[in-house]
């Protein structure tokens, strides 16, 4: 597969990778070649990724579910000239310092990999009470005892605490905090004047308005790259070609279709609506025009994606040029 055709050394877009699943004795198991074809497939406009982060169920699959996807990076028609994070999201301090001492030394197993292994992402810990000398000396341990650089991932939607400016400057202290990614939607790390390392937005819409220089951020770590990939990487090719406005008609129109794909998704009872919405789209792209006689997709819970949201999402994706006959599975 060649590889894609942007430079990664000063790329502005970072993507989630969804983890695709096969069902094998009633239960659901990740499928490397499935998850391999999908990653094929979004390859021309994404060189970075994140593995096993919220959108590819981090915080659900076991420590060996993990790993599986690990050890895929050495794979190089998959991940040649690409960078990658590796999630390590756990509620606790003692889980994340497992977790990634298991990442770290399958990787030393593997002795390289075919893509530039990025580090750790590190959520803080799932505390409503947490307190900002809490979440310091939860980053500070994880530090002591691993050895990657650290991507301090802000996801209040889930450990229920957030990280303030001042904390967040005191992270950064440590030249090993190379990334701050802010999924909050409320940017107020940002909004502060915040200058460290590398600053991702998580949250969807507003795309071409929330990038430097204009906005806060020096790039995305978005979702919808497993989905609306080619669309991300048209926003910033027309940016860096001084397109600015019709980078912003691009954004509009993605901003409204990522908003009703994501509100249909969040009526579903199980799994998040960032990984059930992308998982749906991407069953078409998968399948093309035949889409409706596939088998629906897996989640990691067992549960199958309703025919009511892959509907729902084939009207979404009309808006766009017109699916293919044949998928990328080539069916």
């Amino acid at each position: 597969m060649p590889t894609s055709q942007h430079d990664t050394r000063a790329d502005r877009l970072w993507v989630p990778l969804l983890t695709q699943y096969r069902r094998r004795d009633g239960a659901a198991e990740i499928d490397p070649d499935r998850t391999a074809a999908h990653l094929s497939f979004i390859r021309p406009w994404v060189g970075q990724f994140l593995l096993a982060g919220s959108t590819g169920d981090g915080w659900e699959m076991s420590l060996e579910q993990l790993l599986v996807l690990v050890r895929l990076t050495g794979r190089r028609d998959l991940f040649e000239g690409s960078r990658f994070l590796v999630g390590a999201l756990r509620p606790t301090t003692e889980g994340v310092v497992e977790w990634a001492r298991a990442i770290e030394g399958t990787l030393d197993e593997m002795k390289t990999t075919a893509g530039e292994f990025r580090g750790l992402a590190v959520c803080p810990p799932v505390d409503a009470g947490a307190s900002q000398s809490d979440i310091v000396r939860h980053y500070e341990r994880v530090l002591a005892e691993t050895r990657s650089d650290i991507a301090v991932y802000q996801l209040p939607q889930v450990t229920h605490c957030s990280i303030e400016p001042e904390t967040m400057r005191s992270l950064a202290a440590n030249p090993r905090v190379t990334m701050f990614k802010d999924t909050s939607g409320a940017d107020a790390v940002a909004l502060s004047g915040f200058t460290g390392p590398l600053m991702v937005r998580g949250a969807e819409g507003g795309y071409v308005d929330n990038l430097k220089p204009s906005g806060l951020y020096d790039g995305w770590l978005l979702s919808t790259g497993n989905a609306f990939g080619s669309q991300l990487r048209r926003m910033i090719d027309l940016l860096d070609a001084g397109r600015e406005e019709e980078a912003k008609a691009v954004s509009r129109v993605l901003t409204v279709v990522v908003n009703e794909m994501f509100a249909a998704a969040g009526k579903l009872s199980f799994g998040n609506p960032f990984s059930n919405a992308n998982r749906a789209v991407d069953h078409l792209w998968a399948h093309g025009a035949g889409w409706a006689d596939a088998p629906a997709p897996l989640t990691i819970s067992g549960n199958e994606i309703p025919r009511e949201l892959l509907e729902t999402a084939s009207d979404i994706v009309g808006r766009f040029p017109t699916l293919p006959e044949r998928g990328y599975l080539g069916r």
